[in-house]
């Protein structure tokens, strides 16, 4: 006898539960203890639940931070739609996601710093035109470069550099223990000064 489909609700609670428990293996040994077997084994059910719910390991590990990045993001287009001036607004932008690098820490690492391991499939690529947060980047270039306040040049390749160089600026101290390097916010932002200063030339 086939087994009852569940509920609209009871799928709900299933994958809240199967998210409950990749946040709790993950916060208490990183990736490196992740797989479907132990995700599953926390959560009570069976691997097969797991990719109903999520297509792959890679896809649930991202719903762990899919909603706290898109509420920054959220945030910032709203902050920034006052901002008219472009250079303003890109040091803003850049400025802002220091802080979430501060306020909301192991968001910040899981999304943004999340080093996939090679027996993990890798998630489907966005292009960078259908990104939202790339798009803040690339949009006060543009405007910058409309009303000739920043050079000349490909805005994609700015946007991608700009953002580099800050997230570079905070993910060194994290990943290269070897190092006694700074690990406060000052060279993100020494490096928001440099960045911006290049624009401007």
């Amino acid at each position: 006898m086939p087994r009852p489909l569940l509920t609209e609700a009871q799928r709900k609670e299933t994958r809240k539960a199967i998210r409950a428990a990749a946040a709790k293996l993950y916060s208490e040994n990183g990736l490196k203890d992740i797989s479907a077997r132990a995700v599953a084994d926390a959560a009570g059910v069976s691997v097969g639940t797991i990719y109903s719910h999520f297509g792959s390991l890679a896809e649930l590990m991202q719903s762990l931070w899919r909603q706290p990045v898109s509420g920054l993001i959220s945030e910032l287009i709203e902050k920034t739609a006052a901002i008219t001036d472009p250079e303003e607004r890109l040091r803003s932008l850049l400025t802002d996601y220091i802080g979430f690098s501060e306020d909301q820490n192991s968001v910040f690492r899981g999304a943004f710093l999340f080093v996939r391991p090679e027996a993990h499939e890798p998630p489907p690529q966005v292009a960078l035109e259908n990104d939202r947060f790339y798009g803040l980047f690339r949009n006060a270039i543009l405007e910058g470069q409309r009303l000739g306040k920043f050079r000349e040049g490909d805005a994609d390749e700015f946007a991608q550099l700009v953002w580099s160089g800050v997230h570079g600026a905070l993910a060194l101290p994290v990943n290269f223990h070897r190092l006694a390097l700074d690990k406060t916010r000052r060279p993100a932002e020494q490096m928001i000064d440099l960045l911006i200063g290049w624009l401007k030339n």
